[in-house]
């Protein structure tokens, strides 16, 4: 089996094993069972399972950004219609992204008040994914000027805090249906304060 394909098999059966116990319950041991691969394999790749839990979180994200950078609403010219496109593929996107729940959701409510590393790194990556929203949600912050105006930074701010609410009530419900269904009352909500008049 190519190193890849090794690697990728861990990192897949971290993230489902991560999601499902959490980081502390997930041993090396069960990761490399459900990899079905040696610990030898393991340490290959990484020299610890934090080094690992960093390497789920990047890689997951770079995934999650590479799925929403290729939707339709990439060939939309118009800023404004582009960005509401942009939340209607967030929307359709987030079963297969969030279904399942959200690492850094997750090792934010588990590990950062025990794991500096991951605490930072977590944080990093949150702002990350704040900062790439507020880059798609900024025509319809510029088009709310002067009406209910907020920065594009709070639009996604708020965008991902609905988000992460809505995974941990699906999981409570288990209804991951209302993880699109927040998505969509958020983007509707800008439709209607766009057409407010100002």
């Amino acid at each position: 089996m190519a190193a890849n394909q090794s690697k990728e098999r861990i990192l897949t059966a971290a993230k489902e094993l991560f999601l499902a116990r959490g980081y502390s319950a997930t041993t090396v041991d069960v990761i490399c069972e459900k990899a079905q691969l040696t610990k030898g394999s393991f340490y290959y790749f990484f020299d610890s399972k934090e080094d690992l839990g960093l390497a789920v979180l990047d890689w997951s994200l770079r995934r999650s950004v590479q799925m929403l950078t290729n939707g339709p609403h990439v060939r939309i010219a118009q800023p404004v219609e582009k960005a509401f496109a942009f939340l209607r593929y967030l929307e359709k996107c987030s079963p297969e992204l969030w279904s399942g729940g959200c690492l850094l959701g997750s090792f934010s409510t588990e590990l950062a008040d025990t794991n500096p590393r991951m605490q930072q790194a977590v944080a990093g990556m949150l702002q990350t994914v704040a900062d790439y929203f507020s880059v798609n949600l900024q025509p319809i912050a510029a088009q709310c000027a002067g009406k209910q105006a907020q920065p594009a930074i709070e639009l996604a701010d708020t965008l991902l805090s609905i988000i992460e609410g809505s995974i941990i009530l699906a999981k409570a419900h288990r209804d991951p249906t209302r993880i699109p269904k927040a998505i969509r009352r958020f983007r509707l909500s800008l439709v209607r304060q766009i057409a407010e008049p100002a």
